[in-house]
């Protein structure tokens, strides 16, 4: 491997850090403010992370490739709260889970009047 190969994988592998350190400050932030938890959980509900596919194949696929975006998010949003030693991260994507819930929870009592 030549010198040049060496700096170029170097500053790639640099990019990927930078990327990843982002990725996870950018997580952190929406956690840490409502609106934020709010977007985060639309955007699970969003991708179909906990419902199955239906219909023709053309629904299935479309359905699939918004999952696929849910499930890095979700994944994403699981490894901050593993390595997340205070458990803060773990506490507010359960805090978005509840305040998500207990808005469906209105909309759908609002909706049956």
């Amino acid at each position: 491997m030549t010198t040049a190969d060496k700096d170029k994988a170097r500053r790639r592998e640099h990019l990927r850090e930078e990327e990843a350190r982002r990725d996870e400050a950018s997580l952190r932030y929406l956690l840490s403010d409502e609106r934020g938890r709010w977007f985060l959980s639309r955007m699970l509900e969003r991708t179909h992370i906990h419902s199955m596919a239906g219909g023709d194949i053309n629904q299935i696929l479309l359905f699939e490739g918004e999952r696929r975006v849910g499930v890095e998010l979700y994944d994403n949003l699981r490894m901050l709260a593993a390595l997340d030693e205070t458990g803060k991260c773990y506490e507010e994507i359960h805090r978005a889970e509840r305040e998500y819930g207990a808005f469906l929870a209105r909309y759908r009592k609002e909706s049956d009047l």
